[in-house]
């Protein structure tokens, strides 16, 4: 108890003397700060009054300033003295041993050309510059270690020169010795650079040495010894940027080499002639970066960004583009290319497997290896295949890869998987366009529904149709760009193409049979038959999604379609059953059953549309808008059946025009059964439209049928229109107060 009592008395201290402390310091401060507004106010004065004299303020307390580094008095000379060291002593250097470099190939190509001396002379004096070089640059190297690093690298430019000169002009060495002077030189250059310490020896050697083969450029390279010499130089300088971890070397050599490679192979004259030596080289190129740059990974165990991954895609990519030329115009026989791609794809996914098997690399290394892989693979099918088989080999890769990230939860399989499904989908339409262009494509003994490219889309589409169901599964709760890709736009894919298939199908089917046929009908029934596939197949969607899928977005789409759907339905599908029953009536043309009888399995397949689409609004979308909206589709369809079953059967009668008057009665009638359902229901969007139909009725009635009716005619549709309009005012008088009153009204979808 008395330790708590004695800690509470040493906090309370504490305080009071924080308390002592801050009350001085704001003291402190404020005459520091009235002494700063007073010389202020000196200086104005001063400023106004020259002669005037500065008062001066003593403080009461003392104050010590803050200790200020001291700072150089003119630091304009520094900075350019510290601009003129730089110069001077770098930049010059190495500007001075380019130039000597350049100088030294240029005096030589010039006594090439004049032949001022001979060979063996020309090769020993440019041994001997550097060899000169790489003395003093020895010698200064303890005193000025920059300078001398400057100077060796420029005697190993020379050396690499002389060398090629040598062999590739004069033909003074066998290339077996060339090949050994170059390798000396470049064992040479990776010690130097190590005993250095400096990068400036590998840069300034690197620049000279890939410059060679640009400098003395006559149009009839060796390449042969063009790319073992470039071999050799890739070889060390990638050993030295593993060794330093000097990632500036491997970059400038990787672009450096590929870019002459490519300069050279396309501008060669007889590319076929060279074909062995083309191949070996460009093989060799290829294994070096690839090897080059998951060896020095792998071992220091670092991870990739992604400009490392980018140059290892362009040293695959450059790699097949080439040799896929190379092989293209050396050979006809295309089997090579498709061995060439699936040697190309055998090689990636190997090692890439080989990686993640032994866990060498960190695993977005091995993705992307395999990634390359199946990429090669899936480029083999389209070089060795053609027609539906690329379209079934790229949906079987595409369902796999799906599968292997279903199974393994692994994202970078569907990213990839979905990437083939695009490709799937462009090849799918491309088989279409060719076999269902024009009727001139097509052969008679093309059988409908029995044809390979109707099995090669019934294929892709149960892919299509399992990815989409497993992926529902799969991402259940979770978001993202992937989740909504295989769980919206492939199951909403899978129904496009399913009824796209078999449209085509249907459509082959009568253009098979019209080939042999001529009929003023056949056209009628082919357009009914695309009408009826369709509103079945939308309506049995839209009776999946209300009883088993149950999803709002789907159920939306589904929804808006089948409105579309319900207008061509009512609009052009009845126009054209009227098309069949006049040339019935006209022509006797057809049966009774086929040219009449099919209207009411049209009518009955817009019934259960209609019950399809006002069952998922419902359901999925309730809300007042939608009940609304959900009225106005049945009473807008129902009245339209009516009036169209009405005019069906005035025209097997025998009448003509004489319908317009009985279509009035008609919207007349249907007007007040809307007004007593509203009113009985308590519906008032129900009794509105009825009203809206009566204004329609009278405007029909007054600027359209009066015109074309007699006199007895008009008497007749003017006294019903009149009677029903009264009937319907006196049902709102006697349930006025019903209506208006202050029972609140009770939405009850009437369907």
């Amino acid at each position: 108890m008395e330790d708590i009592n004695q800690r509470i008395e040493d906090l309370e201290n504490s305080v009071k003397q924080l308390n002592a402390e801050q009350s001085t310091t704001t003291e402190t401060l404020n005459i520091i700060l009235g002494e700063l507004q007073s010389l202020k106010a000196s200086l104005q004065t001063v400023a106004a009054s020259p002669q005037a004299e500065v008062p001066f303020v003593r403080r009461s307390t003392p104050f010590v300033p803050p200790v200020k580094k001291q700072v150089p008095t003119n630091t304009t000379n520094v900075r350019k003295d510290q601009l003129e060291n730089l110069i001077g002593s770098n930049i010059i250097n190495k500007i001075g041993i380019l130039v000597t470099v350049v100088g030294v190939f240029i005096g030589a190509k010039y006594a090439i050309e004049k032949e001022l001396i001979s060979a063996t002379t020309r090769i020993i004096l440019g041994y001997g510059i550097a060899a000169i070089l790489c003395f003093l640059a020895y010698r200064l190297k303890a005193k000025y270690i920059d300078y001398s690093a400057v100077l060796m690298s420029g005697s190993i430019a020379i050396m690499y020169f002389i060398t090629y000169v040598a062999q590739s002009i004069y033909h003074l060495f066998a290339q077996p010795v060339a090949f050994g002077l170059m390798l000396t030189t470049t064992v040479f250059v990776v010690s130097m650079s190590i005993w250095y310490n400096r990068k400036i020896i590998a840069l300034l050697g690197q620049v000279g040495a890939y410059a060679i083969p640009f400098l003395l450029s006559t149009g009839n390279e060796n390449l042969p010894l063009l790319y073992g010499y470039l071999s050799i130089i890739n070889i060390g300088l990638l050993f030295l940027s593993f060794k330093r971890d000097w990632k500036l070397i491997y970059e400038f050599a990787f672009g450096f080499s590929w870019f002459i490679f490519i300069f050279s192979f396309l501008n060669a004259k007889d590319i076929a002639a060279g074909f062995s030596s083309n191949i070996i080289f460009l093989i060799v190129n290829f294994i070096i970066f690839y090897t080059a740059f998951l060896v020095n990974k792998i071992i220091k165990k670092e991870l990739y960004a992604l400009s490392e991954i980018s140059i290892l895609l362009i040293n695959a990519v450059a790699f097949f583009l080439l040799g896929y030329y190379l092989i293209n115009t050396s050979f006809d026989n295309k089997h090579y290319l498709t061995l060439f791609a699936l040697a190309n794809a055998l090689v990636h996914l190997v090692i890439g497997d080989r990686i993640r098997w032994l866990k060498l690399a960190d695993e977005t290394v091995t993705l992307f290896l395999l990634g390359l892989g199946l990429a090669f693979f899936t480029v083999s099918i389209p070089i060795h295949y053609k027609g539906n088989t690329i379209t079934v080999l790229w949906a079987t890769e595409a369902f796999f890869l799906f599968y292997k990230g279903y199974k393994k939860k692994r994202e970078a399989y569907l990213v990839l998987s979905i990437a083939l499904l695009l490709l799937t989908l462009g090849s799918l339409f491309i088989d279409w366009k060719q076999d269902y262009a024009t009727e001139a494509s097509i052969s008679i003994a093309t059988k409908p529904f029995l044809n390979s490219n109707f099995l090669s889309s019934l294929f892709v589409c149960i892919c299509i149709g399992i990815i989409s169901r497993l992926s529902i599964n799969y991402f259940k709760g979770e978001q993202g760009i992937v989740k909504s890709v295989l769980t919206v736009a492939v199951p909403l894919a899978f129904i496009l193409l399913t009824y796209l298939g078999i449209v085509q199908e249907i459509n082959l089917a009568w253009t098979v049979y019209r080939i042999n046929h001529i009929s003023d009908k056949l056209n009628s029934f082919s357009l009914l038959s695309l009408q009826a596939f369709s509103i079945g197949y939308l309506s049995l969607w839209l009776w999946l999604n209300w009883k088993y899928v149950k999803e709002k977005h789907l159920a939306t789409i589904l929804a808006i379609v089948g409105v579309y759907a319900l207008f061509i339905a009512t609009i052009g599908g009845l126009t054209e059953i009227g098309i069949l029953r006049d040339l019935y009536i006209q022509q006797k043309n057809g049966t009774a059953l086929s040219m009449l009888g099919i209207r009411y399995g049209n009518l009955l397949l817009i019934a259960v549309l209609l019950w399809g689409i006002i069952s998922n609004l419902k359901t999925f979308l309730p809300s007042p808008n939608t009940t609304k909206l959900s009225a106005l589709l049945f009473n807008a369809t129902l009245l339209v059946l009516i009036c169209n079953e009405f005019i069906h059967w005035m025209d097997i009668g025998g009448f003509t025009n004489e319908y317009k008057l009985g279509l009035s009665i008609i919207f007349a009638v249907y007007a007040l059964a809307m007004i007593i359902t509203g009113i009985s229901k308590k519906l008032k969007h129900i009794r509105m439209g009825g009203i809206i139909l009566f204004g329609i009725t009278l405007c029909k009635v007054l600027f359209y049928d009066l015109s074309a009716l007699s006199t007895i005619s008009k008497t007749i549709v003017l006294i019903v229109l009149g009677i029903i309009m009264l009937i319907a005012s006196f049902l709102y008088n006697k349930f006025k107060d019903s209506i208006f009153g202050n029972e609140a009204e009770t939405m009850v979808d009437n369907g």
